[in-house]
């Protein structure tokens, strides 16, 4: 024993990381030397990742003050959860089973008194329901929600949608909000925070958005990427609301595409810029870009001369992503003649280009 107590705190913290949650409280019970280690090891954890995977072994970790955990039995997992839960202020789950779901991890959420940041990833609108239904939001900043889209239909018929909206309404430091695949049926409450700064919404139908022009104009990156949309007059009227915003992503099947995409020229103080789908005839008409982020489907539409263009009113250009090579080329060649440094990646993977390329 006395070699062991010659170890320091940095030592047995380290070892102790190796253990599972329910390890390292059986540890703190040795002596208070180790319980003073096993403390502060659970109150400095600020971030959780909890992966609900069905087929994957059992192990729970605290590393580099990162909570991971994957199991599939929650019923445990309460005890050595409230040791920790007040102290966290990142959360994100992952539960990527199709199977009906026990609500027990989602009910641990309440806990998590002091979440800025909560994101889920998941398979199952019910799993969209308990995670709405638990999550605390006093002092919430940052809400992502992503839905596999084989499911989004399913949700739509979900009685848990309509939370969507109270959780909003009861979110006063919400600064982003993402929602992909989810679809916003009932989303009333996002107009009236004026403490948002980063909306981003991908789904199938973008339906009328209401909201209050004062507070709706802190807004300053918008994300809108749909294949049909309920009202182009509304969308028309919140760009033009939201002076403020310098980062967009866009994209979208519908005949509104070139309308809304003048709209967004039109905008002030837009410095960064994420298109996808086919690019419309005046896409090069954005002006005092520093980045640009090109997912156009069919390459062949733009010309050199609209690449020569768009370079001339974006002089102070810094990156560039192309998802061909034949619109990488181009943008290459007028550079160079042109004089003008600027990174240019080349992603050619789908999967490469959506990590590479994320919401602002």
């Amino acid at each position: 024993m006395a070699m062991i107590e010659m170890l320091n705190y940095d030592v047995l913290r380290e070892i102790f990381s190796y253990l599972d949650v329910f390890d390292q409280v059986r540890m703190g019970l040795v002596c208070k030397k180790w319980h003073n280690v096993v403390e502060i090891m659970m109150g400095s954890i600020h971030k959780v990742c909890l992966y609900m995977v069905r087929h994957d072994p059992y192990s729970i970790k605290i590393q580099n003050d990162v909570l991971e955990v994957c199991t599939n039995d929650w019923t445990n997992m309460e005890k050595p959860f409230e040791k920790f839960a007040s102290n966290l202020h990142k959360i994100r789950i992952m539960d990527l089973g199709k199977a009906e779901i026990s609500p027990s991890i989602y009910t641990l959420l309440q806990k998590c008194t002091n979440l800025t940041y909560a994101r889920l990833d998941c398979y199952r609108c019910i799993s969209v329901g308990y995670f709405l239904d638990f999550l605390p939001t006093d002092n919430l900043e940052d809400l992502s929600i992503i839905l596999r889209r084989e499911f989004e239909d399913e949700f739509k018929n979900c009685p848990q949608n309509s939370h969507m909206d109270k959780v909003l309404a009861n979110s006063p430091k919400l600064k982003s909000l993402e929602l992909n695949n989810v679809p916003v049926t009932e989303l009333s409450s996002i107009g009236g925070m004026e403490t948002l700064k980063a909306l981003y919404i991908d789904v199938v139908e973008l339906p009328r958005l209401s909201f209050d022009k004062k507070k709706l104009r802190n807004l300053e990156t918008l994300g809108m990427v749909y294949e049909q949309v309920d009202s182009t007059a509304n969308l028309i009227e919140i760009i033009r609301t939201c002076k403020k915003i310098h980062s967009v992503k866009f994209g979208s099947c519908d005949t509104s595409y070139d309308i809304i995409l003048n709209e967004m020229i039109s905008l002030p103080n837009l410095r960064r810029v994420c298109l996808e789908n086919d690019p419309c005839e005046s896409w090069y008409k954005f002006s005092n870009l520093e980045s640009i982020h090109m997912m156009f489907s069919t390459p062949v539409s733009v010309t050199r001369d609209q690449v020569k263009s768009f370079l001339q009113r974006s002089k102070n250009l810094k990156t560039y992503n192309a998802y061909y090579r034949y619109i990488q080329d181009l943008f290459e060649k007028e550079l160079s003649d042109i004089g003008h440094e600027c990174k240019i990646t080349y992603i050619n993977k789908w999967a490469d280009w959506c990590s590479a390329i994320p919401f602002y």
